[in-house]
Parts: structure tokens; C-alpha cells; sequence
């Protein structure tokens, strides 16, 4: 017999509180949901109590994290409430705001199914989470992908707006090619390759050889 919600956090508990990291289990609610356990370390750096933070809501999460890019962290998250399976999880970054610090730190979090329902759909879901600001190569890389995503949303429509041929020109350019280079490999004269380039800087609103590198990563043409 599958124990219950209740009797699965009493067992849970018991152990989180020595797991190097914030163990939090939320309930899932019709529309959001409900924090219903989160370990002393993680209440002790949010400088609140599992009482608060139950009352709050999903209102935590205004409060406690860099919601910028939540987007990407929805769309796998509502994938995983669909597929039920209590063994899938996915990883994520995410920037927290401590009680005595006034920058965020950024964390690295793991969450899966903690507990389901009769029919299998979740009921609770289980997050493990761990700063990773002592390790400052992990968090400037995080804070570029931070960037990088944020620049790849904004800029998507302009991006769609070039044709075929504006992309190659676009890859080659950043790349450091000359004009006569890329005339030569895209077989088209220098002037079409002038008339590619001014175009490309007035579609995308960009005008040196950096924002072409810019653009050419973002959209993975490099």
C-alpha cells in the first residue's frame, strides 16, 4: 500500500535537514500552489518561518527569486506535470535573494514528483537546491546564459525577419569574414554582400562587429 502524502514528508523530513542544500516540497493547488515544507538552511538565508512562507502563496517567489527568466523554467516544469513520471526531473538556475545580502545568489536546483494522487496526477513536488556563489566560474557562466536567453527572447522577431541568405551573411560576419571572403564562398558579388550586410544592420538595429557576433550566438549560426 502506497503511504500516504503525510506519512512519505514524515519519513522525508527526518533526513532533509542533512542534505547540503534548501529541501522545499510544495503542494499543488488548482491555480498555484503552497509551501509545505522547506529545510532550516533555506528559511534560516530567507530569514522566515515555514508559517510565512505557507501564507504567501506562490507571493514567494515575487519576493525571494529573479523571476526574468521563469519562462524557460515553466515550460519544463508543465512538461513534467504532464508526464506523471515520479522518476523525471530537470535542472535549473536561479537567483535567490538572501535576508543579509543585497545581491542575488545564484543557486542550481533539481526538482521532480514527491507525491501523487489516485488517479496520478502530482500532488507535491520536491526541490533541491545549492548556491553556487563560491564557485565564480559557475556563477558568471550562469549569469551569461542569464543574459543570452534574455537577449534570444527579445530579439527573436527581428531575427525571423532576415531571409536565408541575410543568416549566412550574418554567420560569416561574425565569424570575421571579409566581404570579399564571403562573396567568394557564398559565390555572389562583393556589392550583394554590401547590400546583405547594410540590410542585416537596419533589420536588426545593429552596427558593429560585435552585435553581429552577439546575434550569430544567440541563435546558434557560430
Amino acid at each position: 500500500m502506497e503511504p500516504t502524502f503525510e506519512q512519505k514528508l514524515n519519513i522525508f523530513t527526518e533526513c532533509a535537514e542533512f542534505i547540503p542544500g534548501v529541501v522545499i516540497v510544495h503542494e499543488l493547488r488548482e491555480k498555484d500552489f503552497r509551501t509545505v515544507y522547506m529545510s532550516s538552511r533555506g528559511l534560516n538565508q530567507l530569514g522566515v518561518s515555514l508559517e510565512e512562507l505557507s501564507v504567501m502563496g506562490p507571493k514567494y517567489h515575487d519576493r525571494f527569486f529573479n523571476n526574468e527568466d521563469m519562462d524557460d523554467f515553466m515550460l519544463k516544469l508543465r512538461k513534467l506535470l504532464q508526464n506523471k513520471d515520479p522518476e523525471e526531473t530537470f535542472t535549473f538556475f536561479q537567483q535567490v535573494k538572501f535576508k543579509d545580502r543585497q545581491e542575488w545568489v545564484w543557486h542550481i536546483g533539481s526538482i521532480r514528483i514527491f507525491h501523487q494522487a489516485e488517479d496520478g496526477s502530482p500532488s507535491h513536488l520536491v526541490t533541491v537546491s545549492f548556491p553556487v556563489d563560491r564557485m565564480k566560474h559557475i556563477e558568471n557562466k550562469a549569469e551569461r546564459l542569464l543574459k543570452e536567453n534574455m537577449f534570444f527572447k527579445e530579439n527573436l522577431n527581428k531575427y525571423l525577419g532576415l531571409g536565408k541568405r541575410a543568416k549566412e551573411v550574418l554567420r560569416l560576419v561574425a565569424l570575421g569574414k571579409s566581404s570579399a571572403d564571403i562573396a567568394k564562398e557564398l559565390h555572389i558579388s562583393i556589392d550583394t554582400v554590401h547590400t546583405h550586410r547594410k540590410n542585416i544592420k537596419k533589420k536588426l538595429n545593429i552596427s558593429t562587429s560585435f552585435e553581429f557576433t552577439e546575434y550569430a550566438r544567440a541563435y546558434d549560426l557560430i
